[in-house]
């Protein structure tokens, strides 16, 4: 099979791009629902904060360490080989993880869990690009995310339901009969990337001259150093992944310890960034043109990451808890546009050939920033108030994105179409 490529596609094919956004809610719910799981058992067993700090660092530590080799499968790989082995493989970790009663055997299934979605996600985001034409590439990147994002919301709170109803066992097991419709989805999906190239011609009347194609160029792989315009997009999304994992820490503290605030408002005030996200995906996807140059998305992101971090600031000022919400839909929405916006520079930008490693190589980069975000938001909270951390994070992060704006617009004006020099083809 070849590889697919927006550009050669005459329409955009929808119907792949619902299945595979249905795979991406259901892999998003599964993967919080087990998660969350996970978490309330240690909790019940009276774990402290530091074993609850190694389940979190197993499920991100693989889509870091990981990173490079899962570029290297989503390119070479069948992408429906993929995601049914890496489902099954997900859906066999939750059914371990429903028999696990060890800390040490929980954190071992998670991490066994955290590997196989190290390979779905890439996976899915780079077959995304090639399932439109480039002027629904925007458009199909925000129905994704709208799907992923639902699926990460109701994940939790179905968790809670559960586990409360019937136990973590059997909610692990939910999860994997949620990874398995995951599996089901793989061979729904008609369009297919990776793999060994394979050519089809005509056949030639006999006696009529095949003319021979031009020997290959080699073309040197590609690297996220290449692409300057990528580069900064990718650190700008890392600083504010930093930024969030951090606050994720200290929120709980400052809402219930600062303010004197319950559970159930922090519950409610944790759920207001997804929708946040819910509507800001969709917004953006509606607003990016085909003719909007990448410059002017990738100044867009950083606009967008302002914003985020402008909102961790408005959350450090206030004194109500419920003044806690509108900053942080205004946090979510601005955080779905870098998301949306990103997504749309990779698949403009990014050779067909080479989308699993662009996503791997960005996604480890955002995991890492979100790693020491929340060691970092540990290791602060232990010498500074929560108030003080919510407000350090958000004006070093709004800084950094001033910073790097222009930067960005420097970048894109040097070369608006390719990051390589070469023109973008026209869908």
């Amino acid at each position: 099979m070849s590889f697919t490529s927006s550009e050669s596609l005459v329409r955009s094919r929808w119907g792949d791009v619902a299945v595979v956004s249905a795979a991406q809610f259901l892999g998003g719910l599964a993967t919080f629902l087990v998660m969350v799981a996970q978490v309330l058992l240690l909790q019940q067993k009276g774990a402290s904060g530091i074993e609850v700090s190694a389940l979190v660092i197993a499920e991100a530590l693989p889509l870091v360490v990981l990173g490079k080799l899962v570029g290297w499968l989503v390119d070479r790989v069948d992408s429906r080989v993929l995601l049914v082995v890496a489902g099954l493989g997900q859906a066999l970790s939750c059914v371990a993880l429903g028999f696990a009663t060890e800390r040490n055997a929980i954190i071992g299934g998670v991490l066994a869990l955290s590997v196989c979605t190290a390979v779905t996600n890439p996976t899915r985001q780079a077959l995304l690009p090639g399932l439109v034409v480039r002027d629904d590439l925007a458009r199909a990147s925000a129905i994704g995310q709208t799907a992923g994002s639902i699926g990460m919301m109701a994940g939790p709170a179905l968790a809670g339901v559960l586990v409360g109803g019937v136990g973590p066992q059997w909610t692990s097991w939910v999860g994997a009969a949620c990874f398995l419709a995951t599996v089901a989805t793989a061979f729904a999906i008609r369009t297919r990337r990776g793999g060994a190239r394979s050519s089809v011609t005509a056949t030639e009347p006999a006696g009529v001259a095949t003319p021979q194609a031009p020997p290959a160029v080699p073309v040197r792989a590609w690297r996220l150093s290449d692409d300057a315009l990528l580069r900064v997009c990718t650190w700008g999304l890392t600083g504010v992944m930093m930024a969030a994992s951090a606050v994720n820490v200290v929120l709980v503290f400052f809402v219930m310890g600062t303010l004197q605030s319950s559970p159930e408002v922090y519950g409610v005030i944790d759920g207001m960034w997804m929708v946040g996200m819910l509507v800001g995906a969709w917004l953006v996807g509606l607003t990016v043109r085909a003719m909007t140059s990448d410059g002017a998305l990738a100044g867009r992101a950083m606009i967008a990451a302002a914003a985020v971090c402008a909102a961790f600031v408005g959350v450090g000022a206030v004194h109500e808890a419920w003044w806690i919400v509108p900053c942080y839909l205004v946090g979510g929405v601005a955080n779905a546009a870098i998301n949306v916006l990103c997504a749309t520079l990779l698949g403009r930008r990014v050779p067909a050939q080479a989308r699993g490693a662009a996503n791997a190589a960005v996604g480890m980069r955002v995991q890492a920033g979100a790693l020491v975000g929340y060691v970092l938001g540990g290791v602060v909270l232990t010498v500074a108030a929560p108030r003080s951390v919510l407000l350090a994070c958000g004006i070093v992060g709004l800084l950094v994105a001033v910073a790097l704006l222009p930067r960005v617009m420097r970048a894109g004006h040097v070369d608006p179409a390719r990051g390589d020099g070469e023109p973008v083809p026209a869908a």
